[in-house]
């Protein structure tokens, strides 16, 4: 557990370059570098605390990192590395880094249409397209309980549509009550965070608590582990006091429907593994929902890979780093797709629309037949066979 963040000046000098960092971090297990791996770049960021002139190729190491937290876990001094990261892109975004990374597209959408993609807000609506029974009652209702936020990649990219269809099929099954914020959800804010643009985090996050509040809702549950990150520790900070609403994230309400005896899923009768998302296990604390969600699945047996809960595997996915450099990301997916592989599972579950997304695509690049589903769409498919018989 690391110690208070203190800020970059100070964390950069408590750092012992002592390197147990460097053997958890997946950017520097793809890259060999010293400079990529978070000794080094514990380094460069000493110089941004000092007021020193970056380079682009030093600014761009900053920026390579999926702000997974390995290095956090741990550190022998006890430093919180992905604040002192948030810290340093902070600092760099101020002196006008971005404009020499391929991450001003990703700013510029943020602030035109508040999503990662660029789409018009309308388009936020299009997955509701695929679901049996979807009418305007479905968007925007006072006095829902809960507020199901979709967010930009389980909304925007096809991939993601069938979490918040599989997401809004259960919670109906359910009886739970609830709304979305449709075309007025806005980006939880977290790449804004990533961007080093905490202001900009902020405007986002005042936005979304005062149209959730405008709602009455109680309860905001959320698909992606970044939004349930963003909305349960770091709104708080970023609006300085108490939402006065509970989060949870999907695999937590959905374990609680399952105790509860909403929702009965069918025996499947499969070998699956569970991927470990970093936003919702080591930079959040949940472990244990989705694997109750699993255990609730008759028939399911679960084979835990080599690395798993806050030992995962990144899925290199996280921080941006797509938008800074894809084919890095992918060549850290390919890491844990292996270790996937070697479970002998058929399935590869996760509770995380990006995970989805980077580890699916890594199957197909390996031409890997392992299927990668969300654990909303895993459990729905179980619904959904009781639903048959």
């Amino acid at each position: 557990m690391s110690a208070p963040y203190t800020g970059l000046d100070r964390e950069a000098l408590i750092c012992a370059h002592c390197g147990y960092c460097q053997a958890v971090c997946p950017v520097y297990d793809a890259l060999g570098w010293e400079s990529a791996g978070p000794r080094g770049r514990m380094t460069l960021a000493a110089e941004v605390a000092r007021g020193n002139p970056v380079e682009a190729a030093a600014a761009r190491r900053i920026y390579e990192c999926t702000l997974c937290g390995a290095c956090r876990e741990v550190c022998s001094t006890r430093i919180d590395t992905v604040a002192a990261w948030l810290d340093a892109r902070k600092r760099l975004a101020a002196h006008g880094a971005l404009n020499g990374l391929p991450l001003g597209r990703l700013r510029d959408n943020l602030t035109a249409v508040h999503n990662v993609t660029g789409d018009p807000p309308r388009n936020r609506l299009l997955w509701q397209e695929n679901l049996d029974s979807a009418g305007p009652e479905l968007n925007g209702r006072n006095g829902a309980e809960v507020l199901y936020f979709v967010g930009c990649v389980t909304g925007l990219y096809p991939q993601g549509h069938t979490i918040a269809e599989a997401t809004t099929e259960l919670l109906t099954h359910a009886g739970t009550d609830f709304t979305t914020l449709g075309g007025e959800e806005w980006c939880c804010g977290f790449p804004y965070l990533g961007l080093g643009l905490p202001d900009e985090a902020a405007r986002t996050a005042a936005h979304n608590l005062a149209a959730v509040r405008a709602l009455g809702v109680t309860t905001v549950v959320t698909s992606c582990p970044s939004c349930y990150h963003m909305w349960r520790h770091t709104y708080p900070t970023l609006l300085g006091g108490s939402l006065d609403v509970e989060v949870l994230h999907a695999s937590e309400m959905l374990a609680r429907l399952l105790a509860a005896g909403d929702i009965t899923p069918a025996p499947l009768d499969e070998r699956i593994t569970y991927h470990d998302p970093c936003d919702l296990g080591r930079n959040s604390g949940v472990y244990d929902a989705p694997r109750q969600v699993l255990a609730a699945i008759p028939g399911v047996e679960l084979v835990e890979m080599a690395d798993n809960r806050e030992n995962a595997l990144c899925c290199g996915g996280g921080g941006n780093l797509e938008a800074v450099d894809p084919d890095l990301s992918a060549r850290i997916a390919q890491r844990r797709l292996a270790q996937a592989i070697e479970t002998g599972a058929g399935i590869l579950v996760t509770s995380c629309q990006q995970c989805k997304r980077t580890l699916a695509n890594a199957t197909r690049r390996e031409k890997v037949r392992l299927k990668v589903l969300d654990l909303t769409e895993y459990l729905w498919r179980a619904w959904r066979m009781t639903d048959r018989e």
